[in-house]
This record gives structure tokens, sequence and C-alpha cells, in this order.
């Protein structure tokens, strides 16, 4: 007997009602085998959420985001963070890191399994509302905001960025937070 299975539809979000609230859910993010995705989750004005999952690696170059406070979630796996002068952390499952404006670091994930990270942003914006989002979920004015060690605006396609500069490969029938 062959039974078909509908592989989950991913990272989902859906305003309720008239009120501004919105639902969201990681159910059904792919685990992958390669590289790394970053799927914006829910926006209002001054915050927003994003899930990224990394194969492995990380996000190998020191940058910091010069507007905008963020912080990390470990859902699964487990990720240590590095810092300019020599300090990590490792932040394990349902554990997390808050990043102000301005502090430079680096990540990379445990390489025994995915590493899925629930990401917070938030700024006082210059722009009114939660419209005028990037493909990845967070205000575009937020881009150009982000600068390498060395003082150049960070590219995440860049080599020296790491995991997120390699394609996708999500593992087949593999899925983040499944019933």
């Amino acid at each position: 007997m062959n039974i078909a299975v509908t592989p989950p539809k991913g990272p989902t979000h859906a305003p309720i009602g008239a009120t501004g609230a919105s639902m969201f859910s990681m159910r059904g993010a792919p685990l992958l085998s390669d590289g790394a995705s970053f799927d914006g989750l829910a926006a209002a004005e001054n915050l927003w959420l994003s899930l990224k999952v990394y194969s492995s690696g990380g996000e190998n170059a020191f940058h910091a985001h010069t507007v905008e406070d963020h912080a990390f979630v470990v859902m699964q796996g487990r990720g240590t963070f590095h810092f300019p002068d020599g300090t990590t952390q490792t932040v394990t499952q349902f554990e997390g890191i808050m990043l102000p404006k301005n502090v430079y670091y680096r990540f990379e994930a445990d390489p025994t399994t995915n590493l899925v990270l629930l990401r917070i942003g938030a700024m006082q914006r210059t722009t009114e509302g939660a419209g005028d989002l990037s493909n990845k979920g967070f205000p575009a004015e937020l881009k150009g905001k982000t600068l390498d060690l060395d003082g150049s605006l960070k590219d995440g396609r860049a080599p020296k960025a790491g995991t997120p500069s390699r394609p996708i490969v999500p593992i087949p029938g593999r899925f983040f937070a499944v019933d």
C-alpha cells in the first residue's frame, strides 16, 4: 500500500483578523544537508522574527548590526558564538543570546545536527508600519547597516560569510518541529 505524505509547508505567518496580531509557525522548516535558510516569520513596526537553519558551519566572519538589536534562541542544535576579544559562549536548545547593536560576533553550529535559530530583531524605525520588508522578513531600511570587522559592508553571499554563501540543500523528508 502506498500512502502519500504531504511534506510540511515550512515556516508560516498569517494576520489575525483586524487586530494587527500575527500567528506564525516554525513547524515544517526543512532540515538541511548543506547551506543555510533564513525565513521571515512575523513583523511589527519595531520588531521582527525569523527562522534560520544551518546545516553546519555558521556565520564565520565577524560582523555587527549598526542599528539593530537582536537575539537568537536555539530551538535545535548547539551554536558557539565568538567575539573579537577571544571570548566564546555556547548556546544550546532553549537557550539564547542577546546582541545589542554594534556588538561584533560570529557563530558556528555543532556539526552533529542542524542548528535551528529563532532570530528576534528590533530597532527604532525611521518609517512607520510593518510594511516595506525584505524577502527575509526584516525592514528593508536595514540593508547596508551591517559591517564586517574591517568596517566594510557585510555581504552574506561572500565565501568568508560561511554557510549562508552556499546553496541550500534540504534533506528529503526531514523537517523541524513536525507533530
